[in-house]
């Protein structure tokens, strides 16, 4: 706690004119989050996860010195895409791509028209304190009214050619604007060989009748930890398809609270976990049905080697006196290897009568009688289980409609699922 508490001072000097209020709202967030400190196994929501790594590191605030010659092919760039790019927590306009539809507006701007997006006040979440405390990065982003972005925007989040153990908070905020329709991808990739962690907030709000495509892509370095949580609050009519791709960081903890707020919301939401060696990762998912005429679906996979772990915990809740609702909730696990380990636990709170809901979830490990099929067909075993996992990872990149992006995610997949088979 000592070295935050050094960095948070460092960074009160280093912008010493930011506004009062601003101001006030940062000490109040770290007073909170030292208040409520790190997780511990004896949390229930946090039980399964080990946050020491963080808690014990030495890491340092990113500053201007920490910016690295940009390289020319940006890692993890899509084609066909609109650009927002930040390396090591420094926003590159000069490098980005971002169409008339769409304000980048300044933080202390948003805050002041928006002060209810940055309260904590019923949050329990240390990392959310944190981030609110120490927000360096990250950019509140606004998509104008009845306006249609025919090209995703990417926002590429790169820490790349450290020299320290750096750590960096971004906060996003997202408006979809009424009737607007739009695809963000919210990238974070790494590369480097130093410990850093990236602990992300992102809030998005879909306004009547908007539809959005929100892909999050996390695969960071491997000696990374990254902590996020996104919400997301759905207006009348609005759509929302957000698919989660995660394969990177030791350690990785995804927050996520969704609230359809008002009538015919609708919500899909999936995510393919990816780990190997020791990876953990984490995610605990609440949708909150309050309000009538709203459905959510969600699926989770997690594909698990090696003597990696995993965490899924989602939650549906359906608030008294709310009518047709319909919620499905769906986690399925593959593992391939003995020594991985996953914990699930799908749950359902129900307060009302007008409903339809379903929740399960099922681990298991590669299916002998598939194996043994396509084997008798001349398959190799290796080929014949590589077909198999594959096969279990489609339905997750089959939700994604943009072609540019289901074939980086695809590729990227397939790599993984090459060199992690290989030790199966």
């Amino acid at each position: 706690m000592k070295q935050f508490q050094k960095e948070f001072n460092a960074l009160l000097e280093y912008w010493p004119d930011e506004d009062r209020e601003f101001r006030e709202l940062r000490l109040k967030a770290f007073d909170q989050f030292k208040k409520i400190g790190f997780p511990t196994k004896k949390w229930e929501e946090w039980q399964f996860t080990d946050f020491s790594l963080i808690k014990n590191s030495d890491f340092h605030l990113s500053w201007d010195s920490d910016i690295p010659t940009i390289p020319k092919n940006i890692p993890g760039r899509i084609q066909d895409t609109y650009l927002i790019l930040i390396v090591n927590g420094h926003y590159q306009p000069q490098l980005s791509d971002i169409p008339d539809e769409v304000s980048v507006v300044k933080r202390k701007e948003h805050f002041k028209k928006n002060p209810e997006l940055y309260s904590i006040e019923s949050s329990s979440n240390p990392f959310l304190s944190l981030n609110t405390s120490m927000m360096n990065s990250g950019l509140p982003i606004y998509i104008k009214e009845n306006a249609i972005i025919k090209r995703p925007l990417q926002i590429i989040y790169l820490t790349t050619n450290l020299s320290a153990k750096l750590m960096n908070h971004p906060r996003f905020s997202c408006q979809i604007g009424e009737n607007a329709e739009a695809t963000i991808i919210e990238h974070y990739t790494g590369s480097t060989s130093s410990p850093y962690f990236t602990n992300a907030v992102s809030s998005i709000n879909l306004e009547k009748n908007s539809r959005l495509n929100h892909i999050r892509i996390q695969e960071e370095d491997l000696n990374s930890n990254h902590t996020a949580f996104t919400s997301y609050t759905l207006d009348n009519q609005s759509q929302l398809e957000a698919t989660y791709i995660s394969s990177g960081s030791l350690l990785f903890r995804h927050n996520v609270k969704l609230i359809l707020k008002n009538k015919g919301a609708n919500a899909t939401v999936n995510g393919l976990s990816l780990t190997k060696t020791n990876q953990h990762h984490d995610q605990h998912i609440i949708v909150d049905h309050a309000s009538d005429s709203c459905q959510s679906d969600q699926l989770f996979k997690y594909i698990l080697s090696d003597r990696s772990s995993g965490v899924f915990n989602g939650k549906v809740i359906v608030r008294e006196k709310t009518k047709q609702t319909n919620a499905n909730q769906s986690n399925k696990n593959l593992l391939l290897s003995p020594n991985a380990l996953m914990n699930a636990n799908p749950q359902l709170e129900i307060y009302a009568d007008d409903v339809k809901c379903s929740h399960g979830s099922t681990t298991g490990q590669i299916d002998s009688e598939a194996l043994f099929y396509l084997r008798s067909r001349g398959i190799s075993q290796q080929r014949a289980m590589e077909l198999i996992v594959s096969g279990f990872a489609k339905d997750i990149i089959d939700y994604i409609k943009n072609t540019d992006i289901k074939s980086y995610i695809s590729e990227y997949v397939f790599n993984w699922l090459e060199g992690s088979m290989k030790n199966v």
